[in-house]
């Protein structure tokens, strides 16, 4: 096991000296205070205490002229968070922060996903956006940097959705069309008893699109519900339910350079060959008990269990499955996690300690089979892969923070991960694959917070992250082959971050600089047909600045604007071998996937009596490499957008929203190192949404 280092033995006993004589001063003296905490989205409202960048994204931002469909409509006003629209709902986003997660080509990777207290990220740290159901949710919270580890190991940080429990009966009902193919209707109905001691809130909505692109549709239901008990004074029970099905998302793949230059809107005829689609079912259940202490602490216990089924046809021709190794080219996968998860947190005379322990489990079996039978291919045929793998996992927190005066508070923490994973091939034909592996990893942080003035606060802090391969990432060898990647290992990650914050009658302000080391970085060998497999780097280093403002300018306008500069590369010559042929990756090339610049800007207006808003929005991406070896990129482009938005006395509200202005033509994502060089998914273009909805 991980020896903890010097420092965060350190940092631990620091913590924890404030708690000496908790019990005996707590009731005595109350002149704790909760630090102000910059905002760089929504409603002013405290953060939890963390000397790093963090973000709130309220309900009205949300949801105020907004599709409520994809993540990337509220993470693009993030600092450091860069959340890019492949366009294709087989595939989902592909969120990144500070570059952490581009190397994921399905669902999310490197960022931590919670939804009302539920993870909806495994044991394994495969995350899904698709589960943040935007329509219900009161809030985002987004913290970035080593003090996230409170909420798990993963190096960019934790994403963290949040509903409250409602205190009225409501009904609300929206609708929207566009003319790009797209609408979507959603139900949501709040209620409570007259004591208000039961409290809860249903939703369901539905959205369907007929494609940017041919071979691009899809079709997604989503429910959600959550259930509020209030016992006695100090304990409260939560219930909560999160469902989506997907029963139809067309892979329309990427495009080379050559064919985007010609024709954005065109598909791949092999996409339309091999009928390249998903269809998936997730289900999320969870149940949380809290406490609050006597002595301005909280306890608490939370259980969950999450189920995902996919099946997923991909573009292999025949031809690459008569392989013994070959995993066929349809994917059958089913995913049953279950965790439980307790807290304790206590507050002193002058300063905070949290611990925390979860425990997850996660089965999964994988199957393969042939895409074709005889001369028809796209169908399901023979199988060629069966196997059950399990993770096991073990995480331990406590972070704390101490008051040293001045303004002056010192944070950290120190989390211990324990993972097993156990691959059992039940496909003996092709030889025995069956493999497994242990792993124990250490996250630490420490940080320093000055509060020099009422609205102004600086921080510094220095941490160590681990991160572990998924089952996703050891489903392949190198060269993709069937079989647990036992090549593939864990990377580590160490983050410097110094910053600023402001927040008063003028406007919000932050400023964060960072620069983070990375050692046996987890990249992609080789993507093909939309399967992925994936190997380890050398040194890596990322260097970058995050700047955030919201401004009131006067007269119902104000102005925001989130800007990120990040310089990710390889620091060590590196190589693998892939479809029998040595790659070599060069030190100082890009790392592939991470634009250099991302810049979300708005200049809004809203009427005094709140009934009319509007806004511009403008967008600028900058260039992406497509691959390790920096053979291509996509260049960097801008975007805007318009929205107006009404309400009316009698619960009425509309909107209109265009998307893309100008019509600009770019490149919405790439597929990182597709082996085809089909690297390119095109962004969608102009597009005119209107919106009703009601509320009573």
């Amino acid at each position: 096991m991980t020896s903890f280092p010097p420092i965060a033995l350190s940092l631990a006993c620091a913590c924890c000296l404030p708690f000496v004589h908790v019990q005996a001063h707590a009731q005595d003296r109350d002149d704790a205070t909760e630090l102000d905490r910059i905002e760089v989205i929504g409603r002013p409202r405290p953060l939890p205490p963390v000397p790093g960048a963090v973000a709130r994204i309220g309900a009205d931002t949300l949801r105020e002229a907004q599709r409520q469909v994809n993540l990337s409509e509220a993470l693009q006003r993030v600092p450091g968070f860069t959340a890019l629209d492949r366009n294709n709902y087989a595939q989902d986003l592909q969120i990144q922060t500070r570059g952490f997660g581009a190397r994921s080509t399905f669902g999310i990777r490197g960022v931590r996903l919670i939804v009302d207290g539920i993870p909806s990220s495994g044991a394994d740290g495969q995350g899904q956006a698709a589960s943040f159901p935007l329509s219900s949710l009161d809030r985002i919270e987004v913290l970035r940097g080593p003090l996230a580890l409170r909420h798990g190991s993963a190096p960019g940080g934790v994403i963290i959705g949040s509903s409250e429990a409602p205190l009225d009966d409501a009904v609300d009902i929206d609708l929207w069309g566009s003319d790009d193919g797209g609408r979507r209707a959603n139900l949501q109905v709040d209620g409570r008893s007259r004591d208000l001691r039961l409290r809860w809130r249903a939703q369901a909505g539905s959205f369907a699109t007929d494609g940017l692109r041919p071979q691009s549709a899809a079709r997604r239901h989503h429910a959600n519900a959550l259930a509020e008990w209030q016992l006695g004074e100090r304990d409260r029970l939560r219930l909560v339910f999160n469902g989506l099905h997907q029963p139809l998302s067309e892979d329309p793949l990427g495009l080379t350079a050559a064919a985007f230059a010609d024709d954005p809107e065109r598909t791949d005829p092999v996409a339309r060959r091999f009928d390249t689609r998903k269809t998936v079912d997730d289900r999320q259940f969870g149940a949380s008990w809290t406490r609050t202490l006597a002595s301005r602490g909280t306890m608490g216990v939370s259980a969950y269990r999450s189920e995902r089924r996919v099946e997923q046809f991909l573009a292999l021709p025949a031809a690459a499955q008569s392989a013994p190794g070959s995993a066929g080219g349809v994917i059958d996968l089913a995913r049953v996690s279950d965790g439980v998860e307790w807290h304790h947190a206590m507050r002193g005379a002058r300063g905070r300690l949290e611990f925390a322990l979860e425990a997850a489990r996660l089965d999964e079996a994988r199957r393969g089979y042939e895409n074709f039978v005889g001369t028809q291919v796209g169908v399901r045929g023979r199988l060629r892969r069966d196997e059950r793998n399990r993770v096991d996992s073990l995480d331990a927190a406590v972070v704390g923070s101490t008051d040293l005066g001045q303004g002056v508070e010192l944070l950290g923490g120190v989390r211990g991960a324990w993972q097993r994973i156990d691959s059992r091939d039940r496909f003996l034909a092709n030889g025995d694959d069956s493999g497994s592996r242990r792993d124990a990893r250490l996250a630490w942080s420490l940080g320093v917070e000055w509060a020099y003035s009422t609205p102004g606060t600086l921080y510094a802090h220095v941490g160590e992250h681990a991160e572990t391969p998924t089952l996703n990432e050891l489903a392949y060898r190198a060269d993709g082959s069937a079989g647990l990647n036992r090549d593939l290992d864990g990377s580590r990650a160490r983050s410097i971050e110094a910053g600023w914050r402001w927040r008063g009658e003028r406007g919000e302000f932050s400023v964060a600089a960072y620069r983070i080391d990375t050692r046996d970085e987890i990249v992609p060998a080789l993507n093909r047909g939309g399967r992925a497999s994936f190997a380890n780097a050398g040194a890596t280093r990322r260097e970058g600045i995050e700047l955030g403002a919201w401004v009131p300018i006067g007269a119902g306008w104000t102005a925001t604007l989130a800007a990120s500069w990040v310089d990710a590369r390889f620091e060590d010559d590196f190589s693998f071998v892939v479809q029998n042929e040595t790659r070599t990756v060069s030190a100082g090339n890009r790392m592939p996937g991470i634009p250099r610049t991302d810049l979300f800007a708005e200049l809004a207006w809203r009427a005094a009596e709140g009934r009319w808003s509007t806004a511009l929005e403008a967008r600028a991406v900058g260039r992406i490499a497509v691959d390790d070896r920096n053979t291509d990129d996509a260049p960097g482009h801008a975007r805007f957008a318009w929205r107006v938005s009404s309400s009316f006395a009698d619960g009425w509200r509309t909107f209109l929203r265009v998307d893309n202005l100008f019509d600009r033509r770019a490149v919405g994502s790439v597929i990182v190192n597709e082996a085809n060089g089909r690297y390119f998914e095109p962004g969608s273009g102009r597009s005119v949404t209107v919106g009703i909805g009601w509320r009573r």
